[in-house]
């Protein structure tokens, strides 16, 4: 079987070098595809996508990223290629899933119509608004509408600040997405879910600030079903909402409202904390959940 790992990076990050290890491991034949280099054809009612004029032929995939900062261009023509390579291979997250798992906004709206719990969050292109949200709050916290890693996420106590920070985005077409500040414990929760099963799930404890990322310096402490069912039961939940093969999922616990929250669906995560902590091969998991899912 040849298996694609779909990425935009010129050489393959760690965990797509995990993917490409994985699926040669397995006895398949691995292939890297920028994504950036596949055009989608349509000629005389077949379709096709190729790689410098060579068509591009693979069982099945692995998307791992389309990009970061896309123009609305950009981001349509790569989700059209994917689209279009879907229609004779199985690829992984589904191309469809992407409008809206790359958007934070429209990830949580999705899990709230389904009966989810989301902390308070705003979407705004007026400063006005953004500065009542966080006079109202007390404590919100800025996040990039598409960001990752927990980069460019800012605490925000001050109306003013908040005010400043949709006004000068604004200036430049973007939009501004806020979210409650919860009182966290100390750390909140990563859980790794493939298929419908959770393969791992990790306590990310800060180091220094507020932030939770491992990627930020937190530290990874293995948690099993037992001790927290329902930050297990919400990630599943997650996942099967929104249609996903695979993912991380951030779940915090609130001392305010003594409920857990999902903060964020990441459907292509990374896992080198999560593997630190759990010992969990996550890149075997979904490698070989891509094989069962096309020999079916």
């Amino acid at each position: 079987m040849k298996i694609a790992v779909i990425h935009y990076r010129s050489k393959p990050s760690l965990s797509s070098s995990e993917l490409l290890f994985t699926i040669q491991e397995l006895g398949h034949t691995p292939v890297y595809l920028k994504i950036h280099e596949l055009d989608a054809y349509l000629e005389d009612g077949a379709i096709a996508v190729k790689r410098f004029g060579q068509e591009v032929e693979v069982d099945a995939g692995i998307i791992r990223s389309i990009g970061l900062t896309l123009t609305i261009d950009t981001f349509a023509k790569r989700l059209g290629v994917l689209e279009t390579l879907a229609q004779n291979s199985v690829l992984i997250n589904k191309p469809s899933t992407i409008t809206y798992t790359r958007d934070k906004w429209r990830c949580l709206l999705k899990l709230a119509i389904n009966g989810i719990p989301v902390p308070s969050t705003l979407i705004t292109e007026n400063p006005y608004t953004a500065r009542r949200y966080c006079g109202d709050k007390g404590k919100v916290v800025y996040k990039p509408l598409m960001g990752s890693l927990g980069l460019g996420s800012t605490l925000v106590s001050d109306p003013d600040i908040a005010y400043h920070i949709t006004r000068s985005l604004i200036n430049i077409g973007i939009p501004s997405y806020y979210q409650e500040y919860l009182e966290k414990p100390g750390y909140d929760f990563r859980v790794f879910v493939v298929g419908d099963k959770a393969i791992g799930a990790m306590k990310r404890v800060q180091a220094t600030g507020w932030k939770t990322n491992i990627a930020q310096g937190a530290r990874g402490v293995k948690i099993n079903e037992n001790e927290y069912p329902e930050v297990f039961e919400l990630a599943i939940r997650s996942v099967r909402t929104l249609k996903l093969d695979y993912a991380g999922v951030d779940i915090a616990y609130d001392k305010r409202t003594e409920k857990y929250y999902v903060l964020e669906v990441n459907a292509y995560p990374q896992w080198r904390g999560l593997r630190v902590a759990t010992g969990v091969d996550v890149a075997k998991h979904i490698v070989l959940y891509l094989i069962n899912k096309t020999k079916r």
